[in-house]
């Protein structure tokens, strides 16, 4: 129930007479810009409409001209609905102490400091501040997505950006920075890499106008060259990982530092110039070594073994998966059970390539076992596939054309319809089916000119 302040109550204040009466710039002394975004936030945030805040004191539609700018209104009108809301109408926001404590939070949280960064986030959540002040929620629930990305809970981080992007209207540019960031990196981990891409470049031209570190804008160029390099924009991701390399490098931050040589490795295979693509993976492996990044390490050698496979080196594909294989089976969390059944799919194809049957049957079985503890609906086609064909199966052409094939098409994974496609027109020209065999060669070299720089394993 809204409560109405006990005194007596500006009725229906008009533009002109709120012109008429003293100024907030004249009592405060500040421009009270800031007031419109404030009010429609907490109005907003109490779920109140602007007919019931406005109620007695002034008219709707002056309370909307408040809200968005349009005029100066007089310092009582603010000071009856700030009360109203049960704001402090005097609190400032912007140079707020608590605003530094988010700022060190954020840099645990972008520098991959899980501990400290839990900390200062249950010290935060102490300070009612955090949560009651405008300026100070807009950005502890900003960096809140990104913590919550930290641990990868990314379904919440959602539900949290889903929350936020209610009060857009009440971003000032530094928030509208980090919103665009936050979607940006959000976007990624939920494999939308144009969106993610598309976000992070509407947050890099705000930064321009900020006052933002090092830290934050080589974290923004990190990502642009990661979401660039998944929506396979190749050019960018080389500009933008040597921007973020150059700043880690300066930082001594050798973990990223290493990633960046990793995104480098990937672009450059993409543009077949392999030798300044394995120039970078060495380079990579170097500084995963002496820092005993074991994730690294994997990465690295994954990625080796897909360029080796590009320029047909199987057997050194082969040695450089196995490689990996030794560090993605030392854990056992989600990510690294996906990557291990990857390395499996790759060791497969490679046996097949080298016509190993023996081999290749033996990883085949090796990767079912893993599924029935770690179901892929995904794998569980890859590995089928080989062992029909390696089995002569009849059914072959059947569960390529109507269950592989259509299934890749649903999840977008043109890699995987490319390869299935030229299986598939293979086996029906050798059924003499030449009709069917040539459309499904047309699919295969039609997605190959539209997708030329397919190929690579991210972080």
């Amino acid at each position: 129930m809204l409560k109405i302040p006990n005194r007596t109550c500006i009725l229906n204040i008009d533009l002109k007479e709120a012109h008429s009466s003293k100024s907030t710039v004249d009592q405060l002394g500040v421009w009270p810009m800031e007031y419109g975004k404030v009010l429609r936030f907490h109005r907003v945030k109490q779920g109140l409409t602007q007919n019931q805040l406005a109620d007695g004191i002034i008219s709707p539609a002056y309370l909307s001209k408040i809200e968005n700018d349009q005029t100066v209104p007089a310092f009582e009108v603010l000071e009856l609905l700030y009360e109203r809301l049960g704001l402090d109408f005097l609190e400032t926001s912007y140079n707020h102490p608590s605003k530094e404590k988010l700022k060190e939070w954020y840099e645990a949280i972008i520098t991959g400091n899980f501990e400290e960064a839990q900390n200062l986030k249950l010290e935060l959540l102490q300070i009612r501040d955090t949560q009651d002040n405008h300026h100070l929620y807009i950005f502890f629930e900003l960096f809140f997505i990104r913590h919550l990305l930290l641990n990868n809970e990314v379904k919440k981080a959602y539900e949290v950006w889903d929350h936020i992007k209610q009060h857009r209207d009440t971003f000032d540019e530094e928030m509208e920075f980090y919103y665009h960031l936050s979607s940006g990196v959000l976007n990624y981990y939920v494999g939308n890499y144009e969106d993610a891409f598309q976000e992070l470049m509407e947050a890099k031209n705000y930064s321009p106008s900020l006052s933002i570190g090092d830290l934050e804008v080589s974290d923004l160029y990190y990502h642009l060259a990661l979401s660039s390099s998944q929506a396979h924009h190749v050019s960018a991701t080389v500009f933008y990982a040597d921007q973020a390399l150059e700043i880690y490098k300066s930082n001594y931050d050798l973990a990223k530092s290493a990633d960046c040589h990793i995104i480098l490795g990937i672009s450059y295979s993409r543009l077949k110039n392999y030798a300044k693509s394995l120039e970078n993976y060495h380079l990579a492996r170097k500084i995963a070594t002496q820092t005993k990044d074991n994730q690294q390490l994997k990465l690295v050698y994954i990625n080796l073994a897909v360029l080796e496979s590009r320029i047909e080196n199987h057997e050194a594909a082969i040695l450089h998966y196995q490689k990996s294989l030794n560090y993605a089976e030392e854990n056992d969390s989600t990510f690294d059970l996906y990557e291990f059944l990857n390395i499996i799919h790759g060791l497969i194809i490679e046996s097949y390539r080298l016509e190993d049957t023996k081999e290749c049957l033996e990883w085949i079985e090796k990767g079912k076992k893993k599924l029935e503890e770690y179901p892929s609906e995904a794998h569980g086609h890859h590995f089928e596939v080989y062992y029909k064909l390696l089995n002569e199966s009849s059914d072959i052409i059947d569960y390529l054309e109507e269950i592989v094939i259509p299934f890749f098409k649903e999840n977008k994974e043109q890699v995987y319809i490319i390869r299935y496609a030229k299986f598939l027109a293979d086996l029906l020209e050798q059924q003499r089916m030449y009709k069917k065999s040539s459309k499904y060669l047309r699919l295969a070299i039609q997605l190959l000119n539209k997708h030329s720089h397919l190929g690579g394993i991210m972080l």
